[in-house]
């Protein structure tokens, strides 16, 4: 039985619960399996609780290690008690996606809404003669990507290593060139001057591996990651690689072979056939698998992605899957709607519904069996 302490109510409160390993090992075999197209009795359901009893805000969160860990530790007890299978305890590490972007030269913007993410000011590039001059920082020094370091380091000593953790949302290589150039430039860039683009993505490229390389020494090994960028959820041994295209909503299939394939490909092949993330909508989706970049398939929002899901099923036909995250609908109408992706994707293709719960009020064990309901006639589907 594990113990900490948390902050509620300006007073420590004693957190005890058991990680029960031979479960959760049962669990992953669960995903493991779907992974690779192997039977199971049910889809993997992913609750993600995010209950707030402490009442922080999103930067005080971000800003904060000791209530940031808080409220991880407070969710995996209570996920842990509440629901019945599928969860995996995980820590998500979450100091915002401009880590890279700030280590090149760019300042952290906060908005006014203090349940904001922190953005990026102003571009630093203002075309190829930049770019040629630029050179890769040292990251490891670097304010936000210092902290995210410590930041790990201090969220699986506290656990000891017993939960994995999540490595820096690195915002993707592609997304970090949007933010050195501008969209604008980055789009002039692909027509007038692809060469330095090229060099530009090469060079964001090195930076990341290099501070994965980083990541994964504090971490004392990838298996303490869940991948090797902020997706928080625990993915197999030996396909921890995952790489964000968000930028590729905007274009066409050929740009995305030219300059998201051959960058995403150097993550991949060195952590493994793990997962590429893009909100959405997805006009690439036919070239997501393509044989020069090996992945196991996508990570996606489903309000933005919902209306094309059904351009995944020859593409993603028993060889890709996909995680939905459902982060703009109740827990309920997340129920109603992945019902409606069984209907579009069964029997080709395996989706996961990834639910959200903030609600201190929801049923979540309840909740849990009507989603274990569709979860096991979308296995039927596939296996019948």
């Amino acid at each position: 039985m594990s113990a900490y302490s948390v902050l509620l109510g300006g007073m420590r409160v004693a957190l005890q619960f058991e990680i029960p390993e031979l479960e959760i090992e049962r669990r992953k075999e669960a995903i493991r399996r779907v992974w690779q197209y192997e039977e199971v009795d049910h889809i993997p359901v992913q609750f993600q609780l995010q209950l707030n009893p402490f009442g922080y805000s999103m930067r005080e969160e971000i800003l904060d290690r000791k209530k940031q860990l808080d409220l991880r530790l407070y969710n995996i007890e209570r996920s842990l008690s509440l629901i019945p299978d599928d969860y995996i305890p995980t820590l998500f590490i979450n100091v915002g996606c401009v880590g890279i972007s700030e280590a090149f030269g760019c300042k952290i913007h906060w908005g006014d809404n203090p349940q904001q993410t922190p953005g990026v000011r102003g571009r630093i590039l203002k075309g190829g003669d930049d770019i040629r001059r630029l050179t890769i920082p040292d990251l490891v020094h670097s304010s936000s990507c210092s902290e995210f370091l410590s930041r790990l380091d201090y969220f699986l000593t506290s656990t000891d290593f017993k939960i994995p953790a999540s490595a820096l949302d690195n915002n993707g290589i592609t997304g970090v060139a949007m933010d050195l150039l501008g969209t604008d430039q980055f789009f002039l860039l692909m027509y007038e001057d692809p060469e330095a683009l090229d060099i530009l993505l090469d060079r964001i490229t090195d930076a990341i591996l290099s501070f994965t390389e980083e990541t994964i020494r504090v971490a004392q090994g990838i298996e303490h990651l869940t991948s090797t960028d902020f997706f928080y959820l625990w993915c197999p041994e030996g396909r921890k690689g995952h790489a964000s295209s968000d930028a590729s909503a905007m274009y066409s299939p050929d740009f995305f072979k030219r300059f998201d394939v051959p960058y995403n490909s150097r993550v991949y092949a060195q952590y493994g056939p793990g997962l590429l993330h893009n909100c959405g909508p997805n006009p690439c989706a036919s070239v997501y698998l393509d044989h020069e970049m090996q992945i196991s398939g996508v990570n996606l929002a489903y309000r933005y992605s919902k209306d094309d899901l059904h351009t995944f099923k020859e593409p993603f036909k028993r060889r890709g899957i996909i995680y939905l995250l459902f982060d703009n609908e109740t827990p309920f109408e997340a129920l109603t709607e992945y019902e409606k992706v069984m209907n579009v994707l069964a029997p080709e293709v395996i989706a996961l519904p990834v639910v959200f719960i903030s609600d201190p009020e929801i049923d979540v064990t309840s909740l849990y069996r009507e989603f274990l309901k569709v979860s096991k006639e979308y296995a039927r589907r596939l296996w019948k």
